[in-house]
C-alpha cells in the first residue's frame, strides 16, 4: 500500500490542535483535511476533528464556569479535571478518542471497518439476494485476483458441453454444480447464447465425432483436431472471465439464477466495450479504492476556462453513480441525502470539474473516435480465413471424388463450427488491444493537461485546458487520474492478460514443434504444415502486437517524469527571481512565469509578502515531488509485465534477435547435411 508524505508543518498544526488547547482557523484546518483526506485510514480522526472542531467553538463562545458546590474534588487528577475550562475538558475528551477509537463509535459502516478487522471467514450468500447487496459487492470488488480453481472448473465444463454432452451435460450435473450454475452459464434455457452454445456442440457432433463413427468420412482427422483446437480456444476465453469473478459472485452464480443485466455485465462484456455509465462509475471508483484515493478529493480547476462545448459535454457526461455510494458518504458524514448528492455527483461546483465527469468525458471521446466494432470487421477476416483454409487445401481432393449432400452438410457445419469458435476468440485478442489503445489516449490526455509548450500527439489531440498547479488539490486529482489511466479497467486486463498468457504458451509449443520439423524429427504432409504455420503466423502477430502496446505503455512512466520534472523547474525558478517579481514587480518576460507570477498575485496589489510567497511554493513544489513519488512507486510496482518480467522497448528488441538467432541456428544446421550435429 502506497502513503503519500505528510507534510510537517501540517502534521506540527495538527499536533498543536490536538493536546495544546490551540483553537486552528478555518484556513489551518482545511489544510489539515487536504492533506489527510488522502490517507484512508486517516478517515476515522477526521471525522472526530471535523465534528469536534463545532463543538469546541460553541462551548469557547460560553462563559460557565464550574463553582466548587458543583465540583468536589476527591484528589489532585479530579482537583485538575474540575478547575479546566470547557474547552480544555472537550479537547482531552478528544485526545482519548483518538488514543483509544474503539471506545466511540466512529460511524463508519461494516464495509469500510473491515480493513480494521481481523480475518474472518466470509459468510455465504443466501438465497433470496437483493440488487441492493448485488450493488453493494459490485462496489467492493476492488481487489482483483486470478483462481485457477475457477478458471479450471469452468473449463472443464465449456470442454464437456462444447465436445461431448451438450445441453445433455443437465443429466449428470444437475446435482452438483447444480441447476442455477447450468442456467447462467446458459447450458439451458431459452436464450440466444444457449442457441450459439448449442450450435458449436452440434458442430461437434456431426462434423467432430462423426469421424470415428463413419469409416468413409469425407472429413480427416487433422481437421478434427483443427475444429477441436478452436473450441478450446473458445473455452479457455470463456473460462477467463470466470477466472477474475470474486469467490462471493462465483457462489451467487451457483446459488441463485441470475438477471439478464448481471450476465451481460460479467461476461458478455457488452457495459465495458461500450463504456456505460455504470462503468464509468465503478471502474474508477474501483481503481481509487485499490490505491487508497478518497474519492471526495477527485476535483480539479484549470488554468483557462473550457469553451462553451468542451463545458456542455462534461456536464452531459453520464456517469451511473450508484445509490448506495452516496447513501453510504452520507451516513458517514452525517448529511442530508440530498446535499451529498448535490457534493458527491454534480459535474461542476464552485468553479471546480468533478474527477468522475471530467475523465467520462475524455472515454466518451475516444468512444466517439474509434467505436467499438471498428475491429469486428478484422476478427470477422481472420475467423473466416482461419475457418475456409482446410478447405481451401483441399479442393483439389474434392473435383477427384464426388460428395454427397450429407458430406456437404458437414463441411459446411465444420467451417461454421470454426468459424463461430474462432471469432469469439479473436474478439477477445482485439479487445485487449482496443483497451491497451483507450489507455494511451486517456495518457496523453494527461500529458496535455500537464504541458506548458504545444505538442501534438499521434493517438488524440487536445481535449481539456491545462491542469491549474497553483491549486495543490487540482495537482492531486490531476495525480489520481494519472493513476486511473494506467489502472482504468483492470478487472478486465487481468482476463486478457490471462489468455494471452496462455497464448503464449501455444506460440511456444507450435514454434518447438516447427524446430523439431525442419531439424527432421518428425513429418508432416503439407495440408498440416500449412495449418500449423498459419496457426503460428497469427500468433506471433497477436503476441508482438500485444507485447509492443505494453511496452509503448511502460514508456508513459518516462514521459511522466520529464514533465513532472519541467513543471518543478518551473517553481524553483519563480522561487529564485521571487524578489525580482514580488518586491521590485518586474514584469517576467517569459510568457509561462508570467502566466503563474499572476496567478500566485492574484488579488494583491503592490508588493507581496516574500516569506508567505516562499512558503506557498515550498508547499506546491512539496506536493510535486509527492506526485513524483507516487509515479516512481507505481513503476517499481504496477508496470506491464509478462511472466514477471517488465516488458520494454529493449526488452523486445533482445527477444527478437534470440528467437531470429535459434531459428537460423536450426536452418543452418539442417543445411549442413544430415551427418551435422545438432546437440
Amino acid at each position: 500500500m502506497h502513503h503519500r508524505k505528510v507534510n510537517p508543518k501540517i502534521y506540527q498544526l495538527e499536533n498543536a490542535y490536538l493536546f495544546n488547547n490551540i483553537m486552528i482557523t478555518d484556513h489551518s484546518f482545511n489544510m489539515i483535511q487536504y492533506k489527510y483526506s488522502k490517507c484512508i485510514n486517516f478517515k476515522i480522526v477526521l471525522i472526530f476533528v471535523i465534528k469536534m472542531n463545532t463543538k469546541i467553538r460553541k462551548l469557547s463562545q460560553k462563559n460557565h464556569q464550574p463553582t466548587l458546590i458543583e465540583h468536589i474534588p476527591t484528589n489532585q487528577s479530579d482537583r485538575n479535571y474540575a478547575y479546566r475550562s470547557p474547552l480544555s475538558q472537550t479537547i482531552v475528551k478528544l485526545r482519548t478518542i483518538v488514543i483509544n477509537p474503539s471506545f466511540t463509535n466512529l460511524n463508519m459502516n461494516d464495509d469500510e471497518e473491515i480493513i480494521f478487522k481481523e480475518h474472518q471467514k466470509d459468510s455465504t450468500i443466501k438465497r433470496g439476494i437483493s440488487l441492493n447487496e448485488i450493488a453493494k459487492e459490485e462496489m467492493g470488488r476492488f481487489i482483483v485476483e486470478w483462481h485457477w480453481k475457477f478458471f479450471f472448473e469452468f473449463l472443464f465444463y465449456h470442454i464437456i458441453f462444447f465436445i461431448f454432452l451438450g445441453p445433455f451435460m443437465v443429466i449428470l450435473f444437475f446435482k452438483y454444480p447444480g441447476m442455477p450454475l447450468l442456467i447462467n452459464m446458459r447450458f439451458i434455457k431459452h436464450h440466444p447464447q444457449f442457441y450459439f452454445q448449442f450450435l458449436l456442440w452440434l458442430g461437434s457432433i456431426i462434423g467432430g465425432m462423426s469421424y470415428f463413427w463413419f469409416q468413409d468420412s469425407i472429413i480427416t482427422l487433422t481437421e478434427v483436431v483443427f475444429m477441436w483446437f478452436a473450441l478450446l480456444i473458445r473455452a479457455v476465453v470463456i473460462a477467463a472471465k470466470y477466472a477474475t469473478l470474486s469467490e462471493e459472485r462465483i457462489t451467487l452464480y451457483k446459488q441463485e439464477v441470475l438477471s439478464e443485466e448481471v450476465f451481460n455485465f460479467d461476461l458478455m462484456m457488452w457495459d465495458w466495450r461500450l463504456q456505460t455509465p455504470k462503468v464509468l462509475f465503478l471502474e474508477p471508483l474501483r481503481s481509487m479504492r485499490r490505491h487508497d484515493f478518497d474519492p471526495e478529493g477527485f476535483w480539479m480547476d484549470f488554468l483557462a476556462e473550457p469553451n462553451k462545448n468542451t463545458l456542455e459535454q462534461i456536464k452531459n457526461t453520464k456517469i451511473g453513480f450508484y445509490k448506495e455510494y452516496y447513501v453510504g458518504q452520507s451516513e458517514i458524514h452525517d448529511i442530508d441525502e440530498e446535499e451529498e448528492i448535490t457534493g458527491l455527483i454534480q459535474p461542476l461546483l464552485d468553479g471546480r470539474f468533478n474527477g468522475f465527469h471530467v475523465f467520462g468525458y475524455i472515454i466518451n471521446k475516444y468512444q466517439s473516435i474509434q467505436t467499438p466494432g471498428s475491429f469486428s470487421n478484422y476478427c470477422v477476416i481472420q475467423a473466416l480465413i482461419m475457418s475456409m483454409t482446410p478447405i481451401l487445401l483441399r479442393i483439389y481432393d474434392f473435383q477427384r471424388i464426388s460428395l454427397s449432400w450429407l458430406d456437404m452438410l458437414r463441411l459446411i457445419i465444420n467451417v461454421l463450427t470454426s468459424f463461430q469458435a474462432f471469432f469469439g476468440a479473436f474478439v477477445f485478442l482485439q479487445i485487449g488491444l482496443y483497451d491497451l489503445q483507450r489507455k494511451f489516449f486517456i495518457l496523453d490526455q494527461c500529458l496535455y493537461m500537464l504541458k506548458l509548450k504545444k505538442k501534438r500527439y499521434p493517438s488524440s489531440r487536445k481535449l481539456l485546458p491545462t491542469i491549474n498547479f497553483n491549486n495543490p488539490r487540482s495537482l492531486q486529482a490531476w495525480s489520481m487520474m494519472r493513476t486511473l489511466g494506467f489502472d482504468y479497467g483492470k478487472t478486465y486486463d487481468f482476463r486478457i492478460q490471462g489468455f494471452y498468457s496462455l497464448i503464449f504458451i501455444g506460440w511456444g509449443v507450435l514454434f518447438i514443434i516447427l524446430l523439431t520439423y525442419i531439424l527432421g524429427f518428425i513429418e508432416f504432409t503439407i495440408f498440416q504444415l500449412v495449418l500449423l504455420g498459419e496457426m503460428l503466423g497469427l500468433l506471433t502477430g497477436f503476441n508482438a502486437y500485444y507485447l509492443y502496446h505494453g511496452a509503448k505503455l511502460n514508456q508513459y512512466y518516462d514521459d511522466f517524469d520529464i514533465v513532472l520534472e519541467d513543471i518543478k523547474s518551473l517553481y524553483i525558478s519563480i522561487q529564485r527571481k521571487k524578489e525580482d517579481y514580488f518586491q521590485n514587480l518586474i514584469p517576467p518576460t517569459n510568457p509561462v512565469h508570467k502566466k503563474f507570477v499572476n496567478l500566485l498575485m492574484k488579488g494583491q496589489t503592490g508588493r507581496v509578502n516574500l516569506e508567505a510567497v516562499s512558503e506557498y511554493i515550498d508547499l506546491l513544489l512539496a506536493e510535486i515531488d509527492d506526485t513524483i513519488r507516487h509515479l516512481q512507486y507505481d513503476i517499481k510496482h504496477n508496470p506491464f509485465q509478462a511472466y514477471g518480467i517488465t516488458i520494454s522497448f529493449n526488452f523486445l528488441k533482445s527477444l527478437g534477435v534470440a528467437i531470429f538467432t535459434i531459428l537460423g541456428y536450426v536452418i543452418q544446421q539442417t543445411l549442413s547435411g544430415p551427418s551435422a550435429s545438432y546437440f
